[in-house]
């Protein structure tokens, strides 16, 4: 039986945000569904309140304890708002009645903004589809979950559990060390506006393509592409100390037979060594697939999550003060945070909905907005889009990496919200 009130520690992957998030660095993702009709604010808003008592995991506020931050069960009334144009906002939860995501409309889309300190990707999508679901019932449609639909399944504590902690193996924790990777630099957009480049092809063809003429997977090609296009795009690379690093985060759930809807997911990453003279587009691949089939081992990811959990068990990082730790949080990840990284894929894979309902939703977005360049995929109905977000105003790699696509023979489709004379008054 589930409790009225509950409170829960935030997981080992989110402890981090509350310290180090802010108007630059939100680690606020977004997740969009555009429907077959103009979205009803007033059904949207009621169907989002129907569903929370059944999220745990979703209906709790942020509170700071003596030692760690903490969630807490939130009973308020959530209030839906047009979307506004900054992508992925960084905002305050008192603002917010407490919550940790936000729900958006504009014209046929609803979109779920979350800090990343809630949720995963895969356990925001599991939200997004109820909240969606929900909403097509109360407009009287006659729609089916089967089997699909979280929100039509009875609850489950494994939905709340944290999967780093409940496998943690004291004896088995690797080394995670990681060296300082390329930066890429230039002017940004004022007012923290996020530039958006949303690519989509077929799905089929792009995946026979890279099979027959590569061998690879979708992941490892576009990884691959995103680098490559970086190292063409960028002059001062070559010679230099640092590589290019792309990290791409694994869904652990499917390793560790996990159905969690808080964060469960590890960084594996493709690293190419600025020292070689010249890489081809070949050399860049053949990497990529070797280093994820390396780190793709579920060992090694045990290993990893077991030294993230020792680190949190660590007897004098448990009895340091919240406040001393978050100023430790931050100095640690504007030191090391984001210098081991040069850019990220995150790649959500294939929507899954019912039957059903798939006619009436049309499309997907999703979108992950930080330092540098990031890109995401995500698949639904017989297309993939990739979406790229740049807080930077020099556009060349995203153009390198379309036209590449091209190149191959990819019937591409772009989508931006970049307006000429953007990067003049931003």
């Amino acid at each position: 039986m589930r409790k009225s009130k509950y409170w829960y520690k935030l997981d080992n992957a989110a402890k981090i945000f509350p310290a180090v998030s802010q108007d630059e660095r939100s680690n606020v993702f977004r997740l969009s569904f555009y429907l077959d009709e103009i979205i009803d604010p007033d059904i949207l808003e009621q169907a989002v309140n129907q569903i929370l008592p059944r999220f745990e995991t979703f209906s709790v506020t942020l509170k700071n304890g003596l030692f760690w931050n903490y969630f807490s069960h939130n009973h308020r009334y959530f209030v839906v708002e047009p979307e506004v144009a900054q992508i992925c906002k960084y905002f305050k939860p008192e603002q917010n009645n407490g919550y940790l995501f936000k729900v958006y409309y504009l014209d046929n889309k609803i979109t779920l903004e979350t800090f990343h300190a809630l949720s995963d990707g895969s356990g925001a999508l599991q939200f997004l589809k109820s909240i969606t679901f929900t909403y097509f019932r109360l407009r009287g449609f006659d729609i089916a979950p089967e089997g699909k639909i979280l929100s039509e399944k009875p609850y489950s504590k494994k939905e709340s559990e944290d999967n780093f902690v409940s496998n943690y193996d004291k004896t088995n924790k690797l080394n995670l060390k990681e060296d300082r990777a390329y930066k890429i630099t230039g002017e940004s957009f004022g007012r923290h506006w996020v530039l958006l480049l949303k690519i989509s092809f077929n799905t089929k063809t792009f995946i026979t393509m890279i099979k027959e003429k590569y061998q690879v997977t979708l992941t490892q090609y576009l990884t691959a592409l995103f680098a490559y296009s970086i190292y063409k795009e960028s002059l001062d690379f070559v010679g230099k100390k640092k590589p290019i690093k792309a990290l791409v985060p694994v869904n652990l759930r499917p390793y560790f037979d996990s159905i969690t809807l808080r964060n469960f997911s590890l960084f594996i990453k493709a690293s190419y060594d600025a020292d070689k003279p010249k890489w081809t587009f070949e050399e860049m691949l053949e990497v990529t697939k070797n280093q994820f089939k390396e780190q793709l081992d579920k060992n090694i990811l045990h290993g990893r999550i077991s030294a993230l959990v020792g680190f949190e068990k660590n007897f004098f990082i448990r009895i340091l003060p919240l406040a001393l730790k978050t100023i430790a949080f931050k100095i640690g990840y504007n030191i090391l945070g984001e210098s081991i990284s040069t850019v990220s894929f995150s790649n959500l894979g294939i929507v899954d909905l019912p039957d059903s309902m798939k006619h009436k939703v049309l499309d997907a977005d999703f979108v992950n907005a930080g330092y540098g360049i990031a890109m995401t995929g995500i698949s639904i109905h017989d297309k993939t889009n990739i979406l790229l977000a740049s807080p930077l105003k020099d556009l060349s790699i995203m153009n390198f990496f379309v036209q590449h696509l091209v190149a191959e023979g990819i019937d591409v489709t772009l989508d931006t919200n970049y307006r000429e004379g953007y990067d003049e008054i931003l």
